[in-house]
């Protein structure tokens, strides 16, 4: 009996719904307020997966080339903002100070010797010179006295007396070397000291004669140039350095004093030091090695506070707002931190159509690290 009743009850249905059709929706009956919960917030809340990064995050850079020394810092290593991170070898550097120095006091004594004046035998030395210089083109011009005339007869005469001695002693002592009588050494020395005596009396000669005949314009013309020559230096040393003379010696002080800064500023930085506080995250030298200003030696980075850093489409980007507070999912933790969006990109990136949004969080126990995945739902 009741076996029959189900099936009279199935064909009644089957009767019913061939009947209607396809079966249609039905409509909610009331209207949902924003941001009440329905059975579809589900599919409303989004998430973004992202990559964890140090709030900063420096290269480390030497300042010139040179030799690594020391390297005081490994991979880890938790260190103060301006700790010392590695040091190159700094003998030559060492050196081109101590030149630079010595430089700088050799100008700064010439400068302040140009502000004093030129000292007193100074000015008396120059003052002489150009008292003799002058005093040798009168005589010259004026011509010599007849006394000095004497003098340079008197002089010619003993030169030619003793050419003639020295000849005839020579013509003798080569008799005597081709009868074998006196050596080669003998005969050797005659002639040489009848080459001096000849030599002598052309001096002699020359001398004589260009007093007899006088200076020519050409001497007188030199002789003058001198004068006038000798007369500056002795105006220069009386007057003293000029004022655009000054300005130079100056000049030469601050660029002396720029090299100095230089080299100190160098050797300064032959310890190379942290920027920030933080940890080393990378450490590519080692000592002994050449190390090039263009290539980074080191890394630091400080996570106290760290990003996660994610692209959210144009579509997401309502989502957020500066100070909105999320969810970070991150998984090498096994748990889920809280963080607060601190920075949105402007502009979207050009290779993903994105917008980069930034969601910084407290990491005072250095638990999140860089290069760790966070997955951020809201």
């Amino acid at each position: 009996m009741h076996k029959w009743s189900y099936v009279w009850v199935g064909a009644a249905l089957m009767t019913v719904l061939s009947g209607c059709g396809t079966v249609q929706p039905v409509a909610l009956s009331g209207a949902v307020n924003p941001g009440q919960s329905t059975a579809r917030a589900a599919d409303q809340t989004r998430s973004f997966a992202g990559v964890v990064e140090g709030i900063e995050e420096v290269a480390i850079f030497a300042k010139s080339p040179g030799r690594v020394a020391a390297v005081l810092k490994d991979t880890g290593d938790e260190i103060d903002a301006g700790a010392p991170l590695f040091a190159l070898e700094q003998e030559e550097l060492a050196a081109s100070l101590r030149i630079a120095k010595a430089d700088l006091a050799l100008a700064k004594a010439k400068w302040e010797e140009a502000k004093k004046g030129t000292r007193t035998e100074e000015v008396q030395y120059a003052e002489a010179g150009w008292q003799q210089a002058n005093q040798k083109y009168l005589d010259v011009k004026n011509g010599k006295r007849p006394e000095e005339m004497a003098q340079l007869e008197a002089a010619y005469q003993s030169a030619k007396a003793v050419r003639d001695l020295n000849a005839a002693k020579r013509d003798r002592i080569q008799a005597l070397y081709v009868q074998g009588a006196v050596s080669k050494q003998a005969l050797e020395d005659a002639q040489s000291a009848c080459s001096q005596a000849e030599a002598q009396f052309r001096r002699s000669e020359e001398d004589l004669a260009l007093a007899k005949q006088g200076a020519t314009q050409a001497t007188l013309q030199a002789l003058q140039a001198n004068v006038e020559q000798m007369k500056a230096m002795a105006d220069k040393a009386k007057n003293g350095a000029t004022p655009e003379q000054i300005a130079q010696y100056s000049a030469g002080v601050e660029r002396a004093q720029a090299v100095v800064d230089n080299a100190e500023y160098q050797l300064k930085n032959a310890a190379v030091k942290s920027p920030i506080k933080g940890y080393v995250s990378a450490k590519i030298i080692h000592a002994g090695e050449m190390i090039s200003p263009n290539a980074a030696a080191m890394t630091v980075v400080n996570t106290e506070k760290v990003y996660v850093v994610i692209g959210a489409a144009q579509k997401d980007l309502e989502r957020f707002y500066i100070g909105k507070e999320v969810d970070v999912a991150v998984d090498a933790l096994h748990k889920t931190v809280r963080g607060k969006v601190e920075r949105i990109s402007p502009k979207a990136d050009a290779g993903t159509d994105t917008f980069t949004v930034k969601v910084v969080i407290e990491n005072k126990e250095g638990a999140l690290r860089s290069g760790m995945t966070g997955i951020v739902s809201l």
